[in-house]
């Protein structure tokens, strides 16, 4: 529908050429219902009854569902993997779709041996699951390397910094819209989340603030200041940052499919220059910053309307103060002094408060 393998092998071609990287997407949970293996009938790959009627995904029945019991099943899609990572395509990993649901079919769990499988037969390609709910059994034990980090990340901050007017039918699939949480609530879930998974893990998960298939991160939060402070946490916190194609021009979307719409790039008036310009220096900032990048984290503050912590390697250290709201004023005991490197505010001395007016974000690099 896009031009085909050899578009695919000439765009591939020209990411490299650049210096990118360029991941497939995939789903190994079901197929088409004109899939060749499906039309040729070929039952053990997929869950066929008696009666001829078989399992699709959430009852689509042009989706029937893989059978990852079946070994001819698990020798066909670690080939199909491989096939893409070789020449003249070249991807550099895969992102699979609906993993939450791969492998798992009535008393059926194999969800962790096909993570495995599959990254094995991927070797040192990416390989980052789709997973909305609880993925701490799924990606340590060489299952996959990382998550959408949607638990962990996405919902704990969404119902930190929601818009005090939101009309949103549900919650990720929850019913009853987003709660609102304060900071110390939201601190202890990202910190549940993350302490179920090794450090490697984590830094290889993708951090986001919206995706294809939620609303989008403006229309949460409902203006742009509340939103630097979204895109500041996500360009800071440790694993990998990941911005929905528009989010960074300010585009609004009540869901999945309201958020799918096309970059403005012909249209100028669609375009928030000036959120557009905190992306640009906040991923400048992460590109520059070697504690950002590589650092440990360490959390030093938290109450309903702020978060501080640090993020520290052996050479460099950089303070982040995250405020939704204004507040009372912030001391830290032995806080060295410091340039402020993103956010505008004053270089800080020792002893110094941090500032109190919100939303804001702010970084500063201490002194070492």
């Amino acid at each position: 529908m896009l031009g085909g393998d050899e578009a695919l092998a000439r765009l591939a071609d020209a990411v490299h050429a650049r210096g990118w990287r360029l991941i497939g997407d995939i789903t190994a949970n079901h197929t088409g219902d004109g899939h060749e293996w499906f039309t040729a009938g070929e039952r053990d790959l997929y869950y066929f009854d008696a009666d001829g009627d078989y399992e699709s995904w959430k009852g689509v029945k042009s989706l029937p569902k893989l059978n990852w019991g079946s070994a001819e099943l698990r020798r066909r899609m670690s080939t199909v993997v491989r096939r893409w990572l070789g020449p003249p395509y070249g991807l550099d990993g895969w992102r699979v779709d609906v993993a939450n649901m791969t492998g798992r079919c009535g008393a059926d769990a194999y969800t962790h041996e096909v993570a495995a499988l599959l990254r094995a037969a991927a070797g040192d390609a990416l390989f980052v699951a789709e997973h909305a709910h609880d993925f701490t059994g799924e990606l340590d034990r060489d299952g996959w390397q990382g998550t959408m980090n949607y638990a962990g990340f996405l919902r704990p901050l969404w119902s930190w910094l929601r818009a005090d007017e939101l009309d949103l039918p549900d919650f990720l699939g929850v019913p009853g819209g987003v709660p609102r949480r304060d900071g110390r609530a939201v601190l202890a879930t990202m910190r549940e989340f993350a302490a179920r998974l090794s450090w490697r893990t984590l830094v290889h998960s993708w951090q986001l603030l919206s995706s294809h298939d939620t609303a989008r991160i403006r229309t949460v939060v409902g203006d742009a200041d509340r939103q630097e402070v979204a895109a500041g946490l996500l360009l800071t916190l440790p694993g990998t940052p990941m911005v929905f194609a528009g989010d960074e021009w300010g585009l609004r979307g009540v869901n999945g499919e309201d958020s799918r719409t096309p970059m403005p790039w012909d249209r100028p008036g669609e375009q928030d220059e000036a959120t557009f310009g905190r992306y640009r220096d906040l991923i400048a900032l992460r590109r520059g910053t070697t504690a950002l990048r590589h650092g440990g984290l360490r959390w030093l503050y938290a109450d309903a309307d702020a978060l501080v912590f640090a993020r520290e390697t052996p050479g460099e250290a950089v303070l982040v103060l995250a405020r939704r709201a204004s507040g009372a004023p912030v001391r830290l005991a032995g806080l060295p002094g410091g340039e402020n490197v993103y956010g505008g505010a004053p270089d800080l001395r020792s002893g110094d408060a941090l500032p109190a007016d919100g939303p804001t974000f702010q970084v500063w690099r201490l002194l070492t």
